[in-house]
């Protein structure tokens, strides 16, 4: 989601995608003088977009599900808000199956950050994620956390059209495209509990944003989830009431090295509600989904809460000048889980197949 306060912070229901909504919105549309993406992105696409406005904000977001069970979320984010430009925070997230969440952040200014306009470089310090399809590298080292870890792509970058949502103006926009929806990692983290080298599955995203988070969404879902064949990625968040409330949904289905299916036509239906306890934001255990492209793949399936890993006061992350500009705005809470993934597959020769995967999934709330 980029990440999550993805700038962030984001979420629908059953949804079977329109390309315009209310008057002033549009949900990726071509836009003149935009490339259009599909699969494969330029290096370029991954490089900084700077935006000389109070409310830009870019990120980079990387997540990892390691064999061992845990799992990693790195998120590196400039913005202009507040007072001066190019400043922003490095956050890492390592969770454990002891349940143990190790968290870390660490804020920049203009000084510090370096990045590139022509390819994915970004640079806060010693701290670096850089590289170009299909390998890329993320290295960190904040307080008693650190990770050096090689991603290798082996599904292409992704994007729909413009990869934008628009809000009545086309400088008023969300974007987001999928640099990596499926990688194999490899690499060592490091937490107070030591060292270990680490292999598993990757995704990663890239995202641009010229609003506040509560001006262009409410509640986000997203899922990450693959076994040794298939690939399966949701990102879905609700747009505020005042620009019609639409369901804004990327899925990305793949296979074998091949995305068989990437767009907003398929549907995902939340079920069985409950209501966490730290913060009180409610949440499904279970999401019933359908990808149904006749002639090309059908998924249908569903999948349901395993373990809560951690929720995320958003608020209470920040330092106290974001918190003094974002307390007037939101409050925002990330909820993460482990997830099973169970489906039928249909390929297009009309064949079978069982996809059962673990996967990672976060709720988005903002209020």
């Amino acid at each position: 989601m980029f990440a999550r306060w993805r700038w962030l912070a984001g979420v629908g229901v059953s949804f079977a995608a329109t390309f315009a909504f209310a008057a002033a919105v549009q949900v990726w549309p071509k836009l003149d003088g935009v490339p259009n993406f599909f699969i494969g992105l330029p290096d370029s696409q991954n490089a900084q977009h700077p935006i000389d406005r109070e409310s830009y904000g870019e990120g980079w977001f990387w997540m990892g599900r390691y064999d061992d069970g845990s799992a990693s979320f790195i998120n590196f984010l400039v913005r202009n808000i507040g007072p001066g430009d190019n400043k922003g925070t490095v956050d890492v997230t390592i969770w454990e199956p002891s349940g143990k969440t190790h968290m870390a952040r660490v804020a920049f200014n203009k000084g510090s950050f370096q990045a590139s306009r022509e390819r994915l470089d970004v640079r806060v310090g010693d701290n670096r994620v850089w590289g170009s399809h299909p390998t890329y590298h993320v290295k960190l080292t904040e307080k008693d956390i650190a990770v050096d870890l090689t991603y290798q792509a082996q599904l292409p970058g992704f994007a729909i059209n413009s990869g934008r949502v628009t809000y009545g103006s086309p400088d008023d926009f969300y974007s987001v495209y999928t640099t990596v929806p499926r990688a194999r990692i490899t690499g060592t983290i490091t937490t107070p509990a030591g060292t270990r080298q680490v292999g598993g599955y990757g995704y990663s995203d890239h995202g641009v944003v010229t609003m506040l988070p509560h001006e262009y969404s409410r509640h986000w879902y997203t899922l990450r989830a693959a076994n040794d064949k298939y690939t399966l990625n949701f990102l879905e968040f609700t747009v505020p009431p005042k620009f019609g409330g639409a369901r804004v949904s990327l899925g990305i289905f793949g296979a074998d090295g091949k995305i068989l299916y990437g767009g907003a036509d398929y549907t995902l239906t939340p079920s069985d509600l409950v209501t966490e306890s730290k913060f009180a934001v409610a949440y499904p255990q279970k999401f019933n989904f359908q990808i149904d492209r006749p002639g090309k793949v059908r998924v249908e399936g569903t999948y349901s809460v395993k373990t809560m890993m951690h929720s995320i006061d958003v608020l209470a992350q920040l330092n106290a000048v974001e918190r003094m500009v974002a307390k007037f705005f939101a409050k925002s809470y990330v909820l993460r889980f482990l997830v099973n993934v169970d489906a039928t597959v249909t390929l297009p020769d009309g064949t079978t197949d069982h996809f059962q995967a673990p996967g990672v999934a976060e709720v988005v709330d903002i209020q």
